[in-house]
């Protein structure tokens, strides 16, 4: 019999699945990585979802969501499971805007929750553990300031309607989340010639591996190796300071950024489908 337990604290989420999700680190770093992100995992969280579905004791799939997505994965490709999660969201009435996973976790959930998806970006999560050298491009890497906060803001809000991030968030919950990135020294600049020309983020972290994201240039700074570079140097950075992988997301549909990063270093592992349900 399929049950599901519910955990009011991430740590009490964590302390029962952890080992499970770190089995498979890199593609179940979204959960690992959100729950080690928060600054009191002890204490319940306004709007957080934690489950799993379990069978003879077994943990057999999870769901978490801090927003208004799903974000799911599984140990054993079976829908039955999925469907068990999705069903504790609709009896008790928590209306989610999608789901995100790798794709059979994704699919499967959105199946049994019933929405019609109207939405769909596919993902490859790449791993690296060895940075390859490459001709640098003209400046440096520097971690962001406070001064650079206003900056990072607008170019993050630039990155995620390039990469039709779903929700849109609002300028305050992105402005929240850059300063709490350069306050952690997790955000990072290339410089040249005294102008920021392109940004890239630790925005993850788990216990082996550092997820780089929010990789961003404007477009009068493209074609000129600048977040090659950036991310070339941070990813260098990552395993310097202690973690044994780096980890990103790209999205499958741009065959530059895939190509640029294997170029660095990063291999592809799996995919992610990032699925947005209509509005009802």
């Amino acid at each position: 019999m399929i049950t599901v337990q519910a955990y009011p604290t991430p740590q009490q989420f964590l302390d029962a699945t952890e080992s499970t999700l770190e089995q498979r680190e890199l593609e179940n770093n979204l959960q690992l990585g959100i729950c080690n992100g928060f600054a009191d995992k002890t204490q319940p969280q306004k709007g957080c979802i934690f489950i799993n579905a379990l069978e003879d004791g077994q943990i057999l799939a999870t769901a978490m969501n801090t927003a208004a997505k799903a974000i799911v994965s599984g140990t054993i490709k079976d829908p039955r499971y999925m469907s068990a999660l999705s069903d504790y969201y609709r009896a008790n009435e928590i209306d989610l805007t999608g789901a995100v996973g790798e794709r059979f976790y994704a699919a499967a959930f959105s199946d049994a929750y019933g929405k019609p998806v109207v939405g769909e970006v596919n993902m490859i999560v790449h791993q690296l553990t060895t940075v390859n050298q490459l001709p640098p491009a003209s400046g440096r890497m520097e971690v962001a300031e406070d001064a650079d906060i206003e900056l990072l803001t607008n170019w993050t809000i630039r990155f995620e309607e390039e990469v039709h991030v779903s929700p849109i968030l609002p300028r305050a919950t992105v402005l929240k989340s850059v300063q709490t990135r350069v306050n952690a020294g997790n955000f990072f600049k290339w410089v040249d010639k005294g102008e920021i020309v392109s940004i890239a983020a630790i925005v993850r972290k788990t216990k082996n591996i550092g997820i780089v994201g929010l990789v961003y240039t404007p477009d009068e700074w493209r074609g000129k190796g600048y977040a090659t570079s950036c991310v070339q140097k941070l990813s260098e950075r990552i395993l310097q300071s202690g973690f044994a992988h780096c980890g990103l997301f790209t999205d499958k549909a741009n065959p530059t950024s895939n190509h640029i990063y294997r170029e660095i270093g990063y291999v592809p592992v799996t995919e992610f489908a990032d699925l947005a349900y209509a509005n009802e």
